[in-house]
């Protein structure tokens, strides 16, 4: 089982990263003119509901589960469906609300769809099919259209910061896939997938890949060196034109270096698994590797 605090450093990378994607479109002069001129709309379309939309807590997970997200949180946990009467802090609706909240859910989506899809034909960099995005745009339109929210228009990191999106990816219940908003970066990409194995170990998912160079015979290589070489197979798949003193060269510098990359990533994941923090490899070492994954790509 991964440490908890790990995993929170997991879930802290995405919280940042996705403030940061929200706020580089956010700012957008466009993305206020449009939410303002949809927020008499979505008040209209939200009317039937409108008691239990009293904080922005609440708006928050109306349009979540509007645009087809669950947040997760690190300790396993997701948060309540409002629409759920089993779930821990549900809506109490009254029969006629019930009758009528997927019809306004529905009809509030195809709204939200419309802004984003003439935010993007406008230029913005949103992404419209993407969930996270959509949500994003349907807090601000109810807490636009409530009239009583302070909306910090002029500040994206801000605004950003007081939207709280979801996330640049998405995680199956079961972690057995994940998908993304385009443009995510291989980082993200990677950080996204130990959450995933994270989240498929609790659903009851097992470890059944076969001992490293079975097909050869050979014993099982201790934990460091198959991480080791899965790193460095990251990088090489990233610049095929990385050599071994190159990763010594730079093993102490930022992981935006060749070396820096190794020793960030190989730290992490001997760490997710409690194992020490490694030290500088040898020549031989990694002489050997670079053998062994040449072998393992023929």
């Amino acid at each position: 089982m991964v440490d908890k605090q790990v995993v929170a450093k997991w879930h802290l990378n995405e919280e940042q990263w996705v403030q940061q994607v929200a706020a580089s479109w956010l700012g957008d002069a466009a993305v206020r003119t449009e939410v303002e001129a949809a927020a008499p709309a979505a008040a209209g379309i939200v009317a039937p509901l409108v008691r239990h939309l009293v904080s922005q807590v609440e708006i928050t997970r109306f349009c979540w589960r509007v645009c087809g997200i669950g947040a997760l949180y690190p300790d396993g946990s997701k948060s309540p469906n409002p629409f759920d009467p089993d779930a821990p802090g549900a809506w109490q609706l009254r029969d006629d609300e019930r009758t009528q909240a997927g019809y306004v859910a529905a009809a509030f989506h195809q709204l939200v769809k419309l802004v984003v899809e003439t935010l993007e034909g406008a230029g913005v960099h949103v992404d419209a099919p993407w969930g996270s995005d959509q949500s994003v745009i349907a807090v601000l339109i109810l807490l636009v259209a409530e009239g009583s929210y302070q909306i910090p228009w002029s500040d994206a990191r801000l605004l950003a910061q007081y939207l709280q999106p979801p996330g640049v990816s998405a995680i199956s219940p079961d972690g057995r896939s994940a998908s993304a908003r385009d443009g995510r970066s291989d980082e993200m990409a990677r950080n996204v997938d130990r959450i995933r194995k994270a989240v498929r170990e609790r659903a009851g998912g097992r470890d059944l890949r076969r001992p490293y160079a079975a097909a050869r015979g050979h014993r099982s290589e201790p934990r460091p060196t198959v991480l080791r070489r899965q790193v460095l197979q990251e990088i090489l798949a990233d610049d095929p034109t990385v050599k071994v003193e190159r990763l010594r060269r730079t093993w102490d510098l930022s992981k935006n270096t060749a070396g820096g990359r190794l020793r960030y990533e190989l730290t992490t994941r001997l760490a997710a698994e409690g194992l020490p923090a490694p030290n500088k490899p040898s020549k031989a070492t990694l002489f050997n590797d670079f053998q062994v994954l040449r072998a393992d790509a023929d």
